[in-house]
């Protein structure tokens, strides 16, 4: 049975006093701060119209343009049909348009179109933004330390760098059993 007395209920109205044991668990504060990291970056993109897995997408396309479909889904840990999709989306939105590939002819090369490349600097603005806020009770050094750590942990979870591990089952899931043609086409 747990008593409350006057002044620990009065504290509950500002700050519930949470799970002292779960709040001494790293994988607990990781799964906390991910999901709140996730809800807030979803609702800094929803005036731009772009998704987190649009986001993603094009970052990979900003750093190396014109890969093909088949580059990109391995890169991102995509299934090449849910990528073909996903490339879909791209061009509706103006934000990414399809190339003879000047490698292979039986692929397209993924480019970016200048509308896209007009809202990329807004866009990892926004993303600088959430995480100088999430980190702005560490200094320089702490936040550089926490990175480092961070990718260790991540690397020996054998995560791919700099994809997120629900970006390639969320949009792949129904095709995992689909193994397709080799043509990287819809």
């Amino acid at each position: 049975m747990i008593i409350l007395n006057h002044a620990s209920m009065r504290d509950m109205d500002h700050q519930p006093a949470g799970i002292a044991s779960l709040d001494e668990r790293i994988p607990f504060l990781l799964s906390q701060l991910g999901s709140h990291v996730a809800a807030e970056f979803d609702r800094t993109l929803t005036t731009t119209g772009v998704d987190p897995r649009t986001y993603a997408v094009l970052m990979a396309l900003a750093t190396e343009d014109g890969q093909s479909q088949r580059q990109l889904s391995a890169r991102l840990g995509i299934h090449r049909n849910a990528m073909v999709a996903v490339i879909d989306s791209l061009e509706r939105q103006g934000l990414a348009e399809r190339r003879s590939h000047p490698e292979d002819r039986r692929a397209f090369a993924v480019t970016l179109t200048a509308k896209a490349r007009k809202l990329l600097p807004d866009l990892d603005a926004r993303g600088r933004a959430l995480e100088d806020d999430i980190t702005s009770p560490l200094s320089p050094e702490e936040r550089t330390t926490l990175r480092q750590l961070l990718q260790r942990v991540a690397a020996t979870a054998e995560l791919i760098p700099g994809v997120h591990p629900h970006l390639a089952r969320s949009i792949s899931s129904s095709f995992q059993q689909d193994d397709g043609g080799d043509r990287d086409t819809g």
